[in-house]
């Protein structure tokens, strides 16, 4: 492993020196859209090793090619990414496409972003402001291994691509539960997925990363290479590289039941304690093949609806463990039917539609229908000032996360996630939408409120788990120093040794860093 880690920091540093030889001094400046300029100059031209990058794969603001990424076919989920421009779009077909831009970026100290799908909902998580975005959407490839164990998927694809192909061949991976959402952010954050009771998390899942280093490198971290990265790579989100490709445990999968029942908001009492029921089942792995969405839509008018989505991996209909659930009445509608994965992922993407503001937020807590309750009393409060918003809505979704899910990681070679899988517990996802921009600050302040309450009770019961899943979390949160001081140490000694002049801490703003001080420091609950 030295070795090879004293490789690496040569390789970086040499790759460094001769590609910094053929930039003028005046190539950099200060000034953010004439680097912004200058750096896209460089990608289009430079010669990194004697290989020209191809100028088609960089697209400006006046491009067909741009504008579809911006806020088209291929455009991000919310507004806010949207109003995000950078100077120009990299398109790489490759990790050798990738390579060269990473090199040459981080050689002439440029800022860049990394877009895989694109479904984070701040500004700047996978954009960037008068810099370069370069964009994996083209990496996008699905191939199943001849022996149908291991699906290859680039990390530009987003789970409708995975789908499609894996239900022709009666096949599953662990993996997103929005068809529209990218494999790559998805998995890097970890990944709850409709097989999790069974599998644990989308990343726990991942045989082998191929993934570009900031030296340009091009590595695969697995078990048996660069097993530390590989660890990391399972939670640790961008902080280590650009993953270009995911090799992915692959199993048998027919069709499967599952669709939406939405319930009347005075339902909640029997929601809560059905909710506690199943979690704790599922914990006792009663039946691993269930899964639970709890949601909680409050509107203009305050609460409107419990919309609930059960999903049940097998061809069999109304299983006894969601029985508590499903038998609830009355009820104002029902999809519950037996088709397949594609399916469902497309019924639950129409629910959170694109070109609307967004807004996550998260907590973790026990198990416990009074905790919920409270909850959802606080929520109820928090917006109560904001429902005038327009298109405004809150979804306050509970997300079982039992024993059953979080104890499957170690059997994999364990990930940085910091769950220990000894108690069960439950994920509050809060998802806003409204259309406004002069509502932003308003809306925010009150999804801090209702998690700043949410969390000080819970401490006072007993109720508190610091857990932060990465791919909810507020732009505020610090979902990395949840995972504990153990694992926060480990995946920053591993960012020092693959990237030791910090080029994804620095040059690369969005997503969640290692290191969260100045003015990128977390200030949310």
């Amino acid at each position: 492993m030295m070795k090879s880690v004293l490789l690496l920091c040569f390789t970086y540093l040499s790759h460094a020196y001769h590609i910094k030889k053929h930039i003028p001094r005046d190539e950099l400046t200060s000034d953010e859209a004439a680097a912004g300029k200058r750096c896209c100059q460089l990608v289009e031209a430079v010669q990194g090793f004697g290989i020209l990058i191809n100028k088609n794969l960089v697209s400006f603001a006046n491009s067909e090619t741009f504008q579809n990424q911006q806020n088209g076919s291929q455009g991000y989920w919310t507004q806010q990414e949207q109003s995000v421009i950078p100077t120009c779009r990299f398109t790489p077909n490759n990790a050798q496409d990738v390579s060269q831009a990473v090199s040459v970026l981080a050689s002439a100290n440029c800022k860049f972003a990394v877009r895989g799908g694109g479904h984070m909902s701040w500004a700047g998580a996978a954009n960037i402001q008068s810099g370069v975005t370069i964009d994996l959407s083209t990496i996008n490839a699905v191939s199943v291994s001849r022996d149908k164990t291991t699906t290859s998927v680039g990390a530009g694809a987003r789970w409708e691509d995975v789908y499609l192909k894996l239900d022709e061949m009666n096949l599953a991976i662990p993996g997103g539960r929005v068809y529209d959402v990218g494999v790559g952010g998805l998995t890097l954050g970890g990944g709850n997925s409709y097989f999790a009771p069974r599998y644990g998390f989308a990343c726990d899942n991942v045989k082998n990363y191929e993934i570009v280093l900031a030296s340009g490198q091009i590595i695969n971290a697995n078990h048996y290479t660069f097993s530390d990265l590989f660890k990391a790579l399972k939670g640790g989100s961008n902080n280590f590289g650009i993953v270009t490709r995911f090799d992915i445990r692959t199993f048998p999968q027919a069709k499967l039941w599952g669709g939406f029942i939405a319930y009347p908001y005075s339902s909640v009492p029997a929601q809560i304690q059905a909710l506690q029921d199943f979690t704790t089942a599922s914990g006792a792995e009663v039946d691993n093949y269930a899964t639970v969405i709890n949601a909680y839509i409050i509107g203009s008018y305050g609460p409107e609806v419990v919309a609930n989505q059960y999903t049940y991996t097998k061809a069999e209909e109304y299983p006894d463990i969601l029985k508590n659930l499903t038998n609830i009445q009355p009820q104002y509608s029902n999809t519950m039917r037996i088709t397949n994965l594609t399916d469902i992922t497309i019924e639950t993407g129409a629910a959170t539609p694109n070109g609307f503001r967004q807004l996550f937020g998260t907590a973790t807590f026990a198990n416990n229908a009074t905790m919920f309750a409270k909850i959802l009393s606080l929520a109820e409060t928090a917006y109560q000032p904001v429902q005038n918003v327009p298109d405004f809505q809150a979804s306050i979704v509970l997300q079982p996360m039992p024993r059953s899910i979080t104890s499957r990681g170690a059997a994999s070679g364990g990930n940085s996630l910091g769950l220990d899988g000894k108690e069960d517990l439950v994920w509050l996802d809060i998802t806003v939408q409204w259309s406004s921009a002069s509502s932003d600050e308003a809306i925010n302040n009150a999804t801090e409120t209702l998690i700043t309450q949410a969390v000080a009770y819970a401490k006072s019961e007993g109720l508190y788990n610091e857990y932060l899943y990465l791919n909810y979390a507020l732009q505020q949160q610090d979902p990395i120093a949840s995972y504990g001081q153990g694992n926060v140490n480990f995946l920053r000694v591993v960012s020092q040794r693959y990237d030791p002049l910090r080029v994804f801490q620095r040059l690369v703003p969005g997503g969640f860093k290692l290191w969260r001080d100045g003015p990128n420091r977390a200030t949310c609950c």
